[in-house]
């Protein structure tokens, strides 16, 4: 009969793993539910933002950067009261500048508070590692690509992605140049029906949901449609490829 002495102690949590599950849940849930506050009370921040538009302009810009990046707010709602308080030209340009430092304070962010721990837990897990080298891990090309595909869709959610941008380590400059590239469609149409519905007279967002045109909907659903098939594609290729059995 072994002595209690024998027995092998419990495995160790990873606190620094069960640190990034709890930050990667509150960046899913928590910017949605913020994002109303704006929409909300938009009529009181345009009016504080306008009081003096060169100090709005840069106030908006470093508060957008700063919240998007904390998982605070999501980039929509911003990007809406950027068109609708400087207009189509300033307020993509301050989106720009918002999300972009958004998108570095993120990562950064993701990347101290998850070390190597996500990555780690990937690589035990031989499925997820292969898909993870696939996708991040491969040319410079195609980790661009992926990374430009991830901030396309108007679904993909900004304050996830640079969780999982930050914990998979992806390089930080191709993270900094596909995220303008990627989600410069998405916010240029948000901030010209924001800038379009200001100048039309409607005074809150159910004036400007009631005048969306319905194409853009339509096109919204069918871009993360075709998105989530070309990572899928990608990663199915890679298991394929790399395994030797198909996953279809």
């Amino acid at each position: 009969m072994s002595s209690t002495s024998d027995l092998a102690p419990p495995p160790k949590r990873d606190a620094r793993l069960l640190a990034s599950g709890a930050l990667g849940i509150a960046w899913v849930v928590f910017p949605p539910l913020a994002g109303f506050y704006i929409f909300y009370d938009l009529a009181d921040i345009a009016a504080f933002l306008s009081t003096d538009t060169s100090r709005g302009f840069w106030a908006y810009v470093a508060v957008f950067a700063i919240s998007a990046g904390m998982g605070l707010l999501p980039t929509y709602s911003q990007a809406f009261l950027g068109g609708w308080v400087f207009g189509m030209q300033t307020g993509l340009g301050g989106a720009i500048l918002g999300f972009s430092g958004g998108a570095a304070i993120g990562y950064m962010f993701a990347r101290l508070v998850t070390g190597r721990s996500v990555d780690g837990w990937i690589d035990r897990h031989s499925r997820g590692r292969v898909i993870r080298d696939a996708l991040a891990r491969g040319s410079v090309r195609r980790t661009l690509a992926v990374v430009t595909l991830l901030r396309l869709p108007p679904s993909s959610p900004f304050a996830l992605t640079n969780y999982a941008l930050g914990a998979t380590r992806i390089p930080f400059w191709i993270v900094m140049l596909a995220t303008p590239i990627g989600m410069l469609p998405r916010t240029a149409i948000v901030c010209f029906l924001a800038s379009a519905a200001r100048e039309g007279g409607a005074t809150d967002i159910l004036g400007v949901y009631n005048d969306t045109p319905k194409w853009v909907l339509v096109t919204g659903i069918v871009v993360s449609i075709a998105v989530i098939a070309a990572i899928g594609h990608l990663a199915n290729r890679a298991l394929d490829s790399m395994v030797g059995v198909s996953t279809r």
